[in-house]
């Protein structure tokens, strides 16, 4: 089932669903720092998927996956700048110097799960079996 948000009550509401992951796909602050930055950024998990461990009124606390860490995303006011595009979040970092900055999440769910079709003994193996030709023979 594909994710689509148009708004912070469908994010909220995603991130409600088991298996929901957020995963950063781009952030500019981080994009314009130098190339021993960006390692760093990535070494400690910035870009590792995400999924939630509580949920408030006004935040998020979520695990990072292969991190002994939690993570914290924040909304109040401030969220009329989020834009939501079918699986992305754009959530704009508002600094007083610098140009204006933004972190864009991919929003996942997983994959459901084929049902494995039932197997079952083939006719000739039951008609082999002894308790099933003795069941046969009183009328079970």
């Amino acid at each position: 089932m594909p994710v689509v948000l148009r708004s912070l009550s469908d994010f909220k509401k995603f991130l409600r669903k088991p298996g929901a992951t957020i995963q950063i796909v781009q952030n500019t602050f981080v994009d314009r720092q130098d190339a021993a930055s960006r390692e760093t950024y990535r070494r400690k998990g910035l870009y590792e998927p995400r999924t939630l461990r509580a949920l408030s009124k006004r935040a998020a606390v979520f695990d990072v996956r292969g991190h002994d860490t939690t993570v914290w995303l924040y909304w109040d006011r401030g969220t009329r700048h989020w834009r939501f595009s079918g699986d992305t979040v754009t959530v704009p970092l508002h600094a007083t110097l610098g140009p204006p900055d933004a972190v864009v999440y991919r929003c996942s769910l997983p994959e459901p799960e084929t049902p494995r079709p039932a197997r079952s003994r083939p006719a000739d193996s039951q008609a082999r079996d002894p308790r099933v030709a003795q069941q046969a023979a009183f009328g079970f």
